[in-house]
């Protein structure tokens, strides 16, 4: 998948769990939904053509070199170590609901990567077979369309956070 569909993906997933966080400060709504888009272009810095690999170029190169792509960074079970690492490490609130929204938006990465051709190693580094849900090309119509959708979506849920309209009742009134 390319960054605009992973993006969509991380938000999409951001926003509806931040319309779910009741009475929350918009401070912490901003942290969280920035750790979803972050997270969710994140675990393709391994990958030097992705957006983020390009921006991080020596690093996505050692990361490559050393991981290779779709591994290590593309690995659920290393992810959610990390994940329970870092609650019983951070005690900072704001932090800790940065790191929230990063894992969230690295599960979406993961779950989007798994309708792609080349699948998502669910079970790596115990099992290097990857999974496949569906044959989605990256960057093809099939892929434009899924993008397109998630971004309607999107908008669907800030029109309602915004009581512009409210097609869906995804916010508490």
């Amino acid at each position: 998948m390319t960054y605009k569909t992973h993006i969509n993906g991380g938000l999409l997933i951001g926003l509806y769990v931040s319309c779910k966080m009741i009475n929350t400060p918009i401070i912490s709504t901003v942290i969280f939904l920035s750790g979803s888009i972050v997270g969710s272009i994140l675990p393709d810095i391994d990958h030097r053509n992705s957006y983020i690999g390009q921006k991080v170029k020596i690093v996505s190169k050692t990361i490559n070199k050393f991981a290779g792509h779709r591994k290590l960074f593309h690995a659920p079970l290393m992810y959610l170590f990390l994940y329970s690492i870092s609650l019983g490490m951070i005690t900072h609130k704001l932090l800790l609901i940065g790191v929230k929204g990063l894992f969230l938006g690295i599960l979406s990465h993961l779950i989007l990567d798994s309708f792609t051709i080349g699948g998502l190693p669910w079970f790596y580094p115990l099992s290097k077979k990857k999974f496949s849900l569906s044959k989605i090309k990256t960057n093809s119509k099939l892929e434009d369309i899924l993008c397109g959708i998630l971004t309607c979506i999107n908008v669907v849920i800030l029109l309602d956070i915004f009581h512009i309209t409210s097609v869906f009742t995804f916010t508490q009134r």
